[in-house]
């Protein structure tokens, strides 16, 4: 998984070896972040005839993890960058949802936008305020549906 520097290239798959090292990183990092929940960065060794290091923020660590456990299952990997300040694709990625059902979450009102020449932006706050309301919603449903089939004798 060679990476060219090019952000619209398409990233090739990781070969063998990389994700042979992969696991084992993953499996160091998710063991050190298990046992210092803390949220202390790390420092990375680049060079260790130079001592040349940085410093990796905890906020970053948990998403480093994931990128190293997809390499290792053979997956490559495109990071997206969330902005305050979101596009129409941005919110149908984040709610895995149709362009047309956040048309219609916008023109509803459901989820508050601006409009920005002609093109709507979405607060991500809003978004994952929206996401979690209708978690709830769901789980509070889902619960309903459990209780009724458990009095009607039809769940275990």
């Amino acid at each position: 998984m060679t990476f060219t520097g090019d952000p619209d290239s398409a990233p090739a798959l990781p070969t063998a070896a990389e994700a042979a090292v992969a696991k084992t990183s993953s499996r160091a990092l998710e063991s050190h972040l298990q046992n210092h929940p803390s949220g202390e960065s790390l420092k990375l060794i680049l060079n260790e005839k130079e001592g040349k290091t940085i410093d990796i923020p905890a906020a970053a660590l948990p998403l480093l993890l994931e990128i190293l456990q997809q390499t290792s299952s053979g997956n490559t990997v495109k990071l997206i960058p969330i902005t305050e300040e979101l596009d129409i694709w941005q919110v149908e990625a984040l709610l895995n949802v149709s362009r047309e059902d956040v048309w219609k979450l916008l023109d509803s009102g459901e989820i508050p936008y601006k409009m920005v020449n002609t093109c709507r932006r979405i607060r991500y706050e809003d978004v994952m305020k929206y996401k979690k309301q209708d978690y709830d919603k769901r789980s509070k449903i889902l619960d309903e549906l459990v209780a009724e089939s458990e009095a009607l004798g039809l769940y275990d």
